[in-house]
C-alpha cells in the first residue's frame, strides 16, 4: 500500500474548516473528496487518500478502513488511516447481506443491537472499545454500476455520527463510490491499452524475424500461449523483454520464450 501525499480539505476564505454537517461545507468536501481521487495516480493512492481525508478535520471519524474490488478475481485495494484502522478492519464478514451496519458503544460493556450474537462479533466489539471506539459505521460502495466495496468509520464519540446523520453519511460514501468507479474504469482502460500495445508489440517482433504476415504472427503467439498455459501478455512481454537485451534475444532465454519468439511447437 502506498502513502498518498498529504491532502487538506476544503475550507472557507479565512481558513477555518466548515463543518460536515453544514450543507456548504459538505458540498465543499464532496468536491474536494472528488478531485482529490480523480487526480490519484492510481488506485491504490485513491483509496490511501480517501482514507486520509475522512479521518482530516473536520470529518466526524477518527479512524477510516476503506477496501476496494477493482475486479472481479483481483485482490483487493486496501487502505487504512492509521494502525487502529487495520487492526479492526472493515465489517464486511459482519455486514452480510445488509447495505450499512451502523453501531454505538456507551461503553465497552454496552452496543446497540444487532442481529450478531456469535462469539466473533462480541470479540470484534471489545476489540473496538479497547482502542477507544465508541461508534462504527460500516457501509457498501455500491454504483449503478457494481459493487466498489466496504468503507468503515469509527469515532471515538459515541454521538459525532449521529449528529452528522447517516443521510449525509450516505451521501458522503456514494460520493466516494462514484469517483473510485471513475478511478478504476480509468486505471482498467490504460491496463488494457498498455495490454495491447504489448501484444502488438510482440506481433511485430515475430512477423520482423519470421518473414511472415501479422495473422500468422497472431496464430503462433496464440498457439504457445495455450500448449503452455501461459497468459498472452506474459509470453508477450518475455518476448519483447527478450528482444530488448541486445536487439536479437540471447541463446540463454526461458523455454516459452523461445518457443514462441522461435515459432516452436
Amino acid at each position: 500500500m502506498r502513502n498518498s501525499r498529504a491532502i487538506t480539505p476544503s475550507a472557507v476564505p479565512d481558513g477555518t474548516p466548515v463543518p460536515v454537517d453544514d450543507p456548504v461545507g459538505l458540498a465543499r468536501h464532496l468536491v474536494s473528496l472528488t478531485e482529490a481521487v480523480t487526480t490519484s495516480a492510481d488506485v491504490e493512492d485513491a483509496t490511501q487518500r480517501v482514507a486520509a481525508m475522512l479521518t482530516a478535520d473536520p470529518w466526524p471519524c477518527d479512524h477510516v478502513h476503506v477496501t476496494v474490488r477493482t475486479a472481479k478475481n483481483a485482490p483487493p485495494v486496501i487502505a487504512y488511516s492509521d494502525d487502529v484502522a487495520r487492526l479492526l478492519g472493515d465489517c464486511a464478514g459482519f455486514l452480510g447481506d445488509e447495505p450499512v451496519l451502523a453501531v454505538t458503544l456507551p461503553s465497552p460493556d454496552e452496543a446497540t443491537e444487532t442481529r450478531h450474537t456469535d462469539g466473533r462479533w462480541q470479540r470484534f466489539l471489545e476489540r473496538a472499545a479497547e482502542h477507544g471506539v465508541r461508534a462504527i459505521h460500516a457501509a457498501r460502495m455500491i454504483t449503478s454500476q457494481r459493487a466498489i466495496g466496504v468503507i468503515t468509520l469509527y469515532s471515538t464519540d459515541v454521538e459525532t455520527l449521529e449528529r452528522v446523520g447517516a443521510s449525509r453519511i450516505s451521501t458522503v460514501i456514494d460520493t466516494i463510490a462514484l469517483a473510485l468507479e471513475h478511478r478504476i474504469e480509468v486505471a482498467n482502460l490504460t491496463r488494457a491499452l498498455d495490454t495491447r500495445s504489448l501484444i502488438g508489440t510482440a506481433i511485430g517482433i515475430l512477423m520482423e524475424r519470421h518473414r511472415i504476415g501479422e495473422t500468422d504472427a497472431w496464430q503462433m503467439l496464440s498457439r504457445t500461449s495455450q500448449q503452455l498455459n501461459i497468459r498472452l501478455v506474459d509470453i508477450s512481454r518475455r518476448i519483447v523483454d527478450d528482444t530488448r537485451f541486445d536487439g536479437v534475444g540471447r541463446p540463454d532465454r526461458e523455454p516459452h520464450v523461445r518457443q514462441a519468439a522461435d515459432g516452436e511447437g
